[in-house]
């Protein structure tokens, strides 16, 4: 019997595969999920009890409550001096569906969408299972900012959208003014999409942060998505959300309520007031972490952007001359330590350092890789 092929010819997650292979081996330490070690914030885990006690369990509206839409869009309109209607809005499973329901949304079978690599695997998956084509065009040349030339040769009569992420995942890399500048020329010359997936865009650790919300020439055409899983170190609480142009937002709710229905009522009645809540401390333990990170990859003279977002390293291994899945796998099995090749990330020849979690456990992970680079080198 036959099945999806778009779906059979699709391989499983690279960086899930590699948390598989730590936890194979005894004493493995892993720096390869994005998954926070904080906990969430505490008033939101007793909101979501007390919603559950109190008898939340029955169906939402498929976009989300009102209370929490309206909070949303209050929130990003006074961040960004936008004037999105809360009908604009929509609450998803994370911002991965949100992801999906905005291509699902304006996506034709064999339109094109342009993607600056490396980047999150599940771009590529998302874009071909709606039948359109991915088109990855890469950024490790221009220290991981676009290039206008590029993006344009890129473009073709069937381009429908620029999907891109700022902060990167997994360079931590700020798009700058000038590269948010060829993607808003790019858009309004070709009449093109652009999906702005901003879900680390409160992890920064820089003052300029460039954005192209807010803009009234892309109001049409810009989607922007995010989520709490993130910011607020509640990844498995899974909700996120978007918002776009209401004919855009129209047919996202529609995907939305055929892909999932809607977000769990209790878990939307326990988010309200999220955005009152200080991420600083957060903020402030990954900066630190993250420091700790580049110092080792200093000393151990392997060439690293600074992340000046999201909570990845981006190393070059290019001078070992073995493939990035080789570097992995071997890295696992000699000395415990669990990082993610480059290639699940559509480049070769680095590794991705996940540095969400405590000093102690990095600063070992650090040694581990020390002793790894210096054998390879010896």
């Amino acid at each position: 019997m036959e099945l999806n092929h778009r779906l059979v010819n699709t391989p499983p997650s690279g960086i899930r595969r590699i948390g598989q292979l730590a936890k194979a081996r005894p004493g493995c330490i892993a720096l390869s999920i994005g998954e926070p070690d904080l906990d969430a914030p505490d008033r939101i885990r007793r909101q979501i009890s007390e919603a559950i006690l109190a008898g939340d369990t029955h169906y939402p509206p498929n976009a989300g409550t009102s209370e929490l839409r309206s909070e949303i869009a209050e929130a990003v309109n006074e961040r960004f001096s936008t004037d999105y209607a809360p009908g604009e809005t929509v609450v998803t499973i994370g911002s991965t569906e949100a992801l999906a329901s905005a291509i699902f949304a304006i996506l034709n079978p064999g339109d094109e969408v342009i993607v600056p690599i490396p980047t999150f695997g599940l771009y590529q998956p998302q874009i071909e299972m709606a039948g359109g084509v991915f088109v990855p065009l890469p950024l490790r040349e221009t220290d991981f900012q676009i290039d206008p030339a590029a993006l344009e040769s890129a473009i073709t009569p069937r381009t429908r959208a620029i999907l891109f992420a700022s902060p990167n995942n997994p360079t931590g890399t700020v798009l700058s003014a000038e590269s948010l500048r060829s993607l808003r020329r790019a858009a309004l010359d070709h009449s093109l999409y652009l999906i702005d997936d901003s879900v680390y865009d409160r992890l920064l650790y820089t003052d300029s942060f460039p954005t192209l919300m807010g803009d009234p020439a892309l109001r049409d055409r810009l989607i922007y998505v995010n989520a709490f899983s993130k910011t607020y170190a509640m990844t498995g609480v899974r909700i996120g959300y978007a918002l776009a142009d209401q004919p855009v937002m129209d047919q996202m709710i529609k995907a939305h309520s055929f892909l999932v229905v809607s977000v769990a009522g209790c878990i939307q009645s326990g988010c309200r007031s999220i955005f009152s809540l200080s991420i600083e401390e957060n903020v402030a333990a990954y900066r630190q972490r993250r420091d700790l990170v580049l110092d080792a990859l200093r000393d151990m003279h392997l060439s690293c952007p600074v992340p000046e977002g999201a909570f990845y390293a981006f190393p070059s291994i290019g001078e070992f001359g073995i493939p990035d899945e080789a570097f992995c796998l071997q890295l696992i099995e000699q000395e415990g330590l669990a990082l993610v090749p480059s290639s699940c990330f559509g480049v070769p020849g680095h590794v991705r350092i996940s540095f969400c979690y405590e000093l102690s456990i990095l600063e070992e992970g650090m040694r581990r890789l020390a002793r790894f680079v210096q054998s390879l080198r010896a």
